[in-house]
C-alpha cells in the first residue's frame, strides 16, 4: 500500500471526479446488496463492497497496520473538517 498523496499530483477536478466515481460505485453496490463493510477511525473512512473474492478482514487489518505505522497515535485524533458537497447515508 502506498501513500498516493506524495506520489500523485491530481488536480482538484480529478479528485472530485475520482470521489464521485467511488461514491457512485458504492451507491450501486448498496442498491443491489444493501450493505457495505465500513472502517472508520478518526478522520479515516474506508468502505468496501462485499464480494466473494475479497477478504475484508485481511484488508482492514492491513490498512490499520499501515495507518498506525505511518501516523501512530495521531491516527486516533479526529479533526472536524467542513467539506463541500452532499451528505450520503
Amino acid at each position: 500500500m502506498t501513500d498516493s498523496s506524495s506520489e500523485d499530483n491530481l488536480s482538484g477536478a480529478e479528485m472530485i471526479m475520482a470521489r464521485d466515481l467511488m461514491e457512485s460505485k458504492i451507491r450501486e453496490a448498496k442498491a443491489s446488496t444493501k450493505m457495505t463493510h465500513l472502517l472508520m477511525l478518526g478522520n479515516f473512512r474506508m468502505e468496501i463492497v462485499p464480494e466473494k473474492d475479497i477478504n475484508v478482514k485481511e484488508i482492514f487489518e492491513d490498512t490499520l497496520s499501515f495507518l498506525h505505522e505511518k501516523y501512530g497515535d495521531e491516527l486516533l485524533k479526529q479533526t472536524m473538517i467542513q467539506q463541500g458537497g452532499h451528505m450520503h447515508g
